[in-house]
């Protein structure tokens, strides 16, 4: 008797349920169905119910080990809890997600970034040699290109493409395997290559006809096989697939029904198995449909399943098969505990729990679901659609205006290392020649070296960098992130961020590596505390001296890698990263989800939250960082540590100042001026990149609290108002049109990369003066208002407006004092 024949009686005498029942039924069909085609019915059906019985046994044993790994996960979770040094258990499980130098436990986002770098390790010759170029393309296509073809297993006939592709091939599927080691469930697939980056909207303007017909063309259904049965797909099964897959590809996996039969929970274990179906006959035909369909390049592509892989790693690691499910799970435990305990008002009893609210945005915005834009319904949904992409273009563009001075003021960073050295215990007189090996470009053995000890590849990999220090993410068009982008690089941004974070990683490293031959008793006394404030101790020490290191002359560094305890390999790669953090400062998750309130782009609370914090999340990610630091010192040490670094961020707030107005072509200010201390105290003092923008609080395009408040977007909005009003003659004040004058004005604040720190001078001098001077009948006037202003506040012009050359160089003694 068949299978069929059996589940009613299962089901009568409880030994399944009726929703098993039906998912029993479905797949006996199915493999019926299949098998048919090349055995006789009885046959057919025998082999069905063999392989339904065991397919149910596998799906049963898969849930009881996602239900073993999530319920250990849960305790762990609440233990660490009760690790957290600081004082609120909210506050315990966001440092679950993002960096808290009171949690000596893992976090998400460290995690991630370690498991990404190190699979960045093993193909950096690959990202080195395809990286983005200035136009955002990969750098060379056509290796590229053949690269794909041997992931597809189509040979290129060159080795080198070959070599990248088995690269590729054997970091994805460690990846893979890492995923299922921690409660995933991917299996390998010949012939996969690797997963499309889809954009949801390209396949939405399409619709399900045109996409099956285009994706139908690229794919090689004979080596398809279902992810149900395993079976060749059949012609309905394979459109029964198509449907469901176009389905949740145009709704961001907001599909209504669950892909998988067998797995009705959302679990992120199993988020990814789905995406493995698709065969593509090549790699052209891979190249092709990535095209129409996709969102960014090949590159783009591979890079960025790479870093998807790594969170979802780490969120399956921290948190268990269904992270969501243990977030709940502890912040329901801790709203009991704050119910039960003796406050007056706890907000688990009001309803009005802040720490909750903010744990669920930080874990919504790491999940990407505040980065989803709401577009509007019907007709609206078009131009609300361009709508949200110009706003976010315009934030891009406001970028390259406004920031390319910005690596004046990252010299703070010198600061920020020299304080976290300190602390962790490294030495600290080698921070400048630390930074100028990384920068060399005549040797890159000490570039290599970081990145094979997994201290990544954060400019050659991913692009943005700059404006992920400074800004955050963006979604606009991607002419205009390219545009953001290379300004930054060409100010060189990138290169300083990127080598500071290296040169902390490598010597961190390095005193590990020195300090290999002592007990963990005998260590010095801060290395130590650092250890121990992550969770390592005698016998993590003891397995990281007995670890090969990596030697380069007579210098050894300490290699994650060559642990053998991948456990203690995440705890010293993780504590080196984290401290990273600190000593070059970026913009963090916490203080992104904070500033964006869980709102969504395209919603007006979300547009208004992301135009007015656009640039401060530079100053408010430094400020959350410190006072977190500060909280860890104790009342002495804390003030001790916050007046050194105050007196030393306003040092160099000061240098950034005068380097500043020497870009502008103007002598130093005088330094013997109480203001000018208070704009260094502003400009560094914990600030950076704030200070500029708090600084334009004085200038003519911000004249209210309310126009600081709104960002550089006001700005933007007035400059242009003025600029068109500016165009025809003001009746009510008799100034007569000036559009050369307006057009000026619009060119030298909002031109991308007009203020590159080392063309500032020579962009305004040699171009918009000359233009100024050539059509503007007011330029005399202007010009004498600049010359004045200058003498008023002490600084002469080593480049005078309107000057072809510069008549000298910067005066830098006029900062020991004015006339």
């Amino acid at each position: 008797m068949s299978l069929r024949n059996c589940i009613p009686g299962m089901v009568e005498r409880g030994e399944i349920d009726p929703q098993r029942a039906k998912r029993m039924s479905d797949l006996f069909d199915q493999l019926e169905s299949g098998y048919r085609q090349n055995m006789g019915p009885e046959t057919a059906a025998a082999e069905a119910s063999e392989q339904t019985l065991r397919q149910m046994a596998d799906a049963a044993a898969l849930k009881r080990r996602q239900t073993l790994l999530q319920a250990a996960s849960q305790r762990r979770a609440r233990d660490d809890i009760g690790k957290y040094r600081g004082s609120s258990p909210y506050a315990a499980i966001r440092a679950m997600m993002d960096r808290d130098l009171q949690a000596p436990y893992e976090n998400v986002v460290t995690r991630a970034e370690n498991i990404e770098f190190q699979a960045q390790a093993e193909i950096s010759e690959f990202i080195q040699t395809h990286r983005r170029n200035f136009l955002g393309k990969a750098t060379n296509r056509a290796g590229l290109r053949e690269v794909i073809q041997e992931l597809h297993g189509h040979g290129s006939g060159n080795p080198r493409a070959k070599t990248y592709a088995d690269a590729l091939a054997n970091t994805l599927d460690s990846l893979r395997l890492r995923f299922n080691a921690a409660g995933g469930n991917i299996g390998k697939l010949r012939g996969w290559g690797i997963t499309h980056r889809h954009d949801a909207i390209k396949v939405r303007r399409a619709g399900y006809p045109q996409w099956r017909e285009d994706l139908r063309e690229g794919l090689d259904t004979a080596a398809m096989r279902d992810p149900d049965t395993g079976l060749r797909m059949t012609p309905a099964r394979l459109e029964e697939v198509l449907r469901g897959s176009y389905e949740s590809i145009r709704t961001n996996g907001l599909s209504a029904e669950p892909l998988d039969p067998f797995m009705s929970q959302p679990k992120l274990a199993n988020a990814r198995a789905y995406h493995r179906v698709f065969v593509f006959k090549d790699g052209d035909a891979w190249l092709e449909y990535q095209a129409k369909y996709g969102s960014g390049d090949a590159f783009t592509t591979v890079m960025g399943h790479i870093r998807g892989m790594s969170h979802d790693i780490a969120s399956l690691e921290r948190f268990g098969p269904n992270p969501d499910a243990t977030v709940k799970f502890l912040l329901d435990s801790v709203d009991r505990l704050e119910a039960q305990s003796d406050k007056v008002a706890p907000g688990a009893v009001t309803g009005s729990s802040g720490g909750r609210a903010a744990t669920e945005r930080l874990w919504a915005y790491l999940n990407g679901e505040t980065s989803v834009p709401v577009f509007a319904e019907g007709w609206l949904e078009r131009p609300s659609y361009y709508a949200i992409r110009g706003i976010a273009g315009t934030r891009d563009l406001l970028t390259s205006a406004l920031l390319g001075s910005s690596p004046i003021s990252a010299i703070s960073d010198v600061n920020t290392q020299l304080m976290t050295r300190k602390l962790s215990g490294l030495p600290q007189t080698k921070v400048l020649w630390s930074y100028l090996k990384q920068l060399n470009p005549a040797s890159s053995a000490d570039r290599k070296l970081a990145i094979r000890l997994g201290l990544g590849m954060r400019d050659a990999s991913h692009s943005l960098l700059g404006m992920s220090r400074f800004y955050g993410e963006t979604h606009g068009p991607q002419l205009t992130q390219v545009i953001a982008d290379d300004v930054l690089r060409l100010a060189g941004l990138n290169k300083w961020t990127e080598a500071g974070q290296r040169a902390f990683g490598l010597d961190f490293l390095g005193t590990l590596g020195d300090l290999r031959g002592q007990t963990f008793d005998a260590l010095p006394d801060a290395i130590r505390g650092t250890m121990t404030r992550y969770g390592i101790g005698v016998t993590e020490w003891n397995a990281i001296r007995k670890a090969e290191p990596e030697r380069r002359g007579s210098a050894a560094f300490v290699n994650a890698r060559n642990i053998a305890d991948r456990r203690i390999a995440d705890q010293v790669q993780e504590m080196v990263l984290a401290e990273t953090s600190r000593a070059v400062q970026e913009n963090t998750a916490s203080a992104r989800a904070l500033m964006q309130g869980g709102t969504r782009p395209g919603t007006l609370t979300g547009e208004a939250l992301r135009n007015s914090f656009q640039f401060k999340g530079f100053a408010v990610s430094m400020l959350m960082s410190q006072a977190q630091v500060l909280r860890e010192l104790g009342p002495y040490r804390a003030g001790v540590y916050g007046a050194q670094l105050f007196i030393g961020m306003s040092l160099f707030g000061a240098a950034a100042i005068q380097l500043r107005e020497i870009a502008k072509g103007r002598d130093p200010r005088p330094m013997d001026d109480p203001e000018f201390w208070a704009d260094a105290a502003l400009q560094g003092g914990g600030l950076g990149i704030f200070g500029d923008i708090v600084g334009s609080f004085k200038s003519d395009r911000i004249d209210s609290l309310a126009g600081f408040a709104l960002g550089p977007f006001y700005g933007l909005v007035k400059d242009t108002r003025s600029a068109v009003s500016g165009m025809f003659d003001n009746e009510e004040t008799g100034e007569p049109a000036n559009p050369a004058r307006q057009a000026t004005r619009m060119l030298k604040r909002y031109s991308p990369g007009g203020n590159i720190w080392y063309l500032r001078a020579a962009y305004e001098r040699m171009i918009l003066d000359q233009l100024s001077e050539a059509y503007d009948p007011e330029y005399g006037a202007s010009r004498a208002r600049v010359e004045q202003w200058a003498a008023e506040n002490g600084q002469g012009l080593w480049w005078e407006p309107g000057a072809d050359a510069p008549s000298r160089g910067p005066d830098l003694e006029n900062a020991l004092g004015g006339e």
